[in-house]
């Protein structure tokens, strides 16, 4: 770490960032695997006849891949068919395969693996590739899950960060084909991961090819190779694997303590047999009853063509194992727990056999088993037509013909819907203007019309990020990023020359395409829009991007947004040039007001040659109903809790308490709550140079010289905080200027407060102006494009940008002066909002003029 900062100390930033891509390829065997697969993708040919194969990350050789593999290589029609099979360095190969001419083994995740996945015509997984995996036009994917979910999964998990999905999302929405056996598999899988709406490739529901490994098993050979005889009847304990690397021995020993006692309960008329997870056979089988621990060269759905009786817990084994009609036992000791860590589809006490808690139940149950059956015989039948109805031993058969004779029928499906579908980068979803017109917009738009996803990194880690995100319509899928762009390191070159220069000529433009794709998989977006304004990267991703349409808003004076100073630097200059640059390539550039559009039209020009009918403005929505519900409730205060494990999309998303004031931090308000007999003076936003508070303070300060029953209200956060409060404690205002910090419900305070000032030098439409109309608070605002294109007519003071106008507008009010003069119609407002973007935004038959 010490000769990091020296580095950075020493070697100037410039020469740095032209090292770095050089650095990342010499040093990181995760970038060079990358720059192979990329390479290979892109020049050497896909291999017809080549089928690549992985299970379990490579850890096992098993399961529904293991299932299409055997079929396909004892069928004469694919003898010339090359298998490529990923692997671990521990995964056990049966022998057969070994050293079989049509059979190449690659180690998971090495250079050859990367190789072989970028040129095998056919790919299947029951899991996910990794996140550099991007599916060629001429590849046929395959995605077949591994089991039928009764635990909850993906976005359904409890207590899981709501981005932990997203590479198997992303596989998802990569497959050609998503194999299932049941309509219930296929919505739990698709709807849990927020693809179900806009995954266009073809649900195959034709049953798991695994579950044929049942019906086809040599039984004989199997219960010679276990070492059972014929007059055995065999029970296997085949438990969801529950421990933690560190505990693997205890556990282990608990599981072989378990089946003894069983065991010897039974007597000699049942053998029970243990299946368990890897780690737990690698120390069971060098016990001394190793013999009853199945290894892992059998395949589990082999094994239970000769199972009389099955015990589990929450394993989705038993719905593999139910055509076989015979009884089903679960024991589980921990019910309450892993429903409340982990959650359950379906209720233990529902499933098709009895619920033990005890030992002594399950041997009790196998005791009186006729009864049992006699009992759970309705409920079985009914689990075997919801949940196996395809699973009748010619599932891989049906899957070939699909797959790779390209037949259809009744089993294969879309569920892609036929709506406009729009994807939307929405900013930093940060506490600002942008994060607040787009929740409005997403929770009023008509979802019987449009489909929306929004993409996003999904690595930010502020917690408002994540709070923003969960006040969105329930409606809206997210797609998060995950891993980086394949590139060459000519392309991070042309890539950094690009956000150096700005030169669209030197833009790496088929690396932005592939990134696109690699990201959104087979999905295809009707529009695009980049609704945040001032990233490179997602405004390139944006601009090359396939769509029939393509928007980018602009949230403010761009131009004087290049020269915004925060803290001796200029965040946006660097980007913005990138930025402006990509504008051409746009369908549409909008600002958010009729003013703001003139002037951005104004100074951009020479970005945009031909700025009529493609520069234009489209107002913020504005969600008055939302507004007026939180304005009698508590004041909510936002405050260091993890809010990304929340998946819950309620727009009710703050913890109830039954104080006047919600506070959702450790410590109350160190400020007082306003007074009727004072003049409660507010003002909402970032603290940033834009909005200028320290103009603000200034021209209060004159006010409270004269007044002492005047208070002002700072509501926002920024990296303008600690200059502030010194401006505060400067100014001697310390008792009659509040820094509020970030508020969740700022409307209720609000509310309270007697008049809205803004000080803004400059804003795009400035959304607080509409939040505080829709309350009927009488507003004072500085001079600027946005604010005049909202107050122009009558509906609230405009004075000039200064401290002197400042102060004459607060003695306006003070003396009794009307600000507003006429009523803010909100309704009107929101449906003319809507209007402009359903027309302007949303219109794909719409002519540029």
């Amino acid at each position: 770490m010490a000769i990091k900062k020296l580095i950075r100390k020493v070697v100037p930033y410039q020469i740095r960032l032209w090292l770095n891509p050089l650095k990342k390829h010499l040093l990181h065997t995760n970038y060079r695997k990358r720059a192979v697969y990329t390479k290979s993708r892109e020049t050497l040919p896909i291999q017809e006849h080549m089928i690549f194969y992985e299970a379990y990350h490579g850890g096992s050789m098993t399961g529904n891949a293991y299932a299409v593999f055997k079929y396909l290589l004892s069928n004469p029609k694919f003898q010339h068919y090359q298998h490529i099979w990923a692997v671990k360095t521990k995964t056990v190969i049966p022998p057969a395969f070994k050293n079989h001419p049509n059979v190449t083994f690659v180690i998971y995740q090495s250079f050859d693996y990367a190789k072989y996945l970028a040129i095998s015509k056919y790919l299947i997984n029951d899991t996910s590739f990794p996140y550099y995996f991007h599916k060629r036009k001429e590849q046929v994917y395959a995605n077949i899950w591994h089991g039928t979910p009764l635990k909850t999964m993906g976005l359904d998990i409890k207590n899981r960060a709501v981005t932990a999905h997203k590479n198997i999302q992303k596989n998802f929405l990569s497959a050609d084909y998503f194999v299932s056996p049941s309509t219930y598999t296929t919505e739990k899988l698709l709807k849990s991961h927020d693809v179900y709406e806009i995954y266009e490739g073809k649900v195959l529901e034709s049953g798991y090819p695994r579950v044929d490994l049942m019906f086809g098993a040599d039984k004989e050979a199997l219960r010679k190779q276990i070492g059972i005889r014929e007059n055995k009847k065999i029970i296997l304990y085949a438990p969801t694997w529950r421990g933690e690397l560190q505990n693997v021995e205890d556990q282990s020993k608990q599981l072989l303590k378990d089946i003894i006692y069983i065991q010897e309960a039974l007597g000699k008329d049942y053998t029970i047999l243990l299946k368990t997870h890897y780690y737990a056979y690698a120390f069971l089988h060098r016990s001394s009853s190793g013999h009853l621990v199945i290894p892992n060269t059998i395949d589990t759905n082999e094994l239970l063509s000769i199972v009389d009786i099955l015990i589990t817990d929450y394993s989705s084994i038993f719905f593999d194992f139910l055509p076989t009609k015979k009884p089903i036992i679960f024991y589980a000791n921990d019910v309450e727990e892993f429903v409340a860590d982990r959650g359950l589809y379906i209720s233990m006490k529902k499933l098709p056999g009895p619920l033990c808690e005890t030992l002594d139940c399950v041997i009790e149950s196998i005791h009186q088993l006729n009864a049992v059956q006699e009992d759970y015989q309705e409920t079985y039948n009914k689990f075997l037509d919801a949940y196996c109805k395809h699973d009748d031993g010619h599932a891989t058969a049906r899957f070939i013909d699909a797959v790779f004779y390209g037949k259809s029928a009744s089993y294969c499906y879309q569920t892609t819907t036929d709506k406009t579908k729009i994807l939307i980068y929405g900013g930093g979803f940060l506490n600002n203007g942008i994060t607040s017109s787009l929740i409005s917009l997403l929770n009023l738009i008509d979802y019987n019309e449009y489909d929306i996803t929004l993409i996003d990194h999904g690595t930010n880690t502020k917690k408002a990020k994540w709070n923003n995100m969960r006040k969105l319509n329930k409606h809206v899928h997210h797609i998060f990023r995950v891993g980086t762009w394949n590139a060459s390191l000519a392309d991070l070159y042309r890539h950094t020359l690009f956000l150096q220069s700005g030169n669209l000529e030197t833009a790496p433009k088929q690396m932005y395409q592939n990134e696109f794709n690699r990201m959104t998989g087979l999905t295809k977006f009707d529009i695009g829009i980049d609704f945040g304004g001032y990233s490179p990267f997602w405004a390139a991703i944006f601009a090359f991007g396939n769509f029939k349409k393509k928007n980018i808003y602009l949230h403010s004076d761009m131009d004087k947004e290049t020269s915004k100073k925060v803290n001796n630097h200029y965040p946006h200059r660097q980007n913005l040039k990138v930025i402006f640059s990509l504008y051409q390539l746009f369908d549409k550039v909008l600002s958010v007001s009729k003013l703001t559009h003139k002037k951005n039209r104004k100074n951009l020009l020479q970005y945009i040659p031909k700025p009529v009918g493609k520069m234009d403005y489209v107002i913020n929505a504005i969600d008055y109903k939302h507004i007026l519900s939180m304005k009698s409730k508590s004041i909510q205060y936002e405050f260091g809790e993890d809010l990304t494990s929340n998946k819950t999309k309620d727009n009710d998303f703050s913890k109830e308490m039954s104080s006047e004031f919600l506070h959702l931090g450790t410590e109350p308000p160190s400020y007082p709550l306003p007074q009727k007999d004072d003049v409660n003076f507010i003002t909402i936003g970032r603290l940033s140079p834009e909005k200028d508070h320290e103009k603000l303070l200034n021209a209060f300060s004159h006010i409270a010289a004269d007044k002492n029953n005047i208070k002002l209200y700072i509501v926002g956060e920024g990296a303008l905080e600690e200059t502030i409060k010194n401006i505060i404690s400067t100014l001697h205002l310390t008792n009659k200027v509040f820094l509020t910090g970030q508020l969740t419900n700022p409307y209720a305070l609000l509310n309270q407060c007697d008049c809205f000032i803004l000080s803004s030098n400059y804003e795009g439409q400035a959304i607080v102006l509409l939040e505080a109309l829709i309350l009927g608070k009488p507003i004072i605002t500085t001079d600027s494009p946005g604010p005049r294109s909202v107050l122009e007519g009558g509906y609230g003071l405009i004075v000039e940008n200064s401290v002197t106008g400042l102060v004459e507008g607060m003695r306006r009010f003070l003396n009794g002066g009307k600000l507003n003069n006429k009523v803010f119609d909100y309704e009107s407002y929101q449906e003319e909002a809507l209007n402009m973007f359903y027309e302007k935004v949303c219109d794909l038959n719409e002519q540029e003029l």
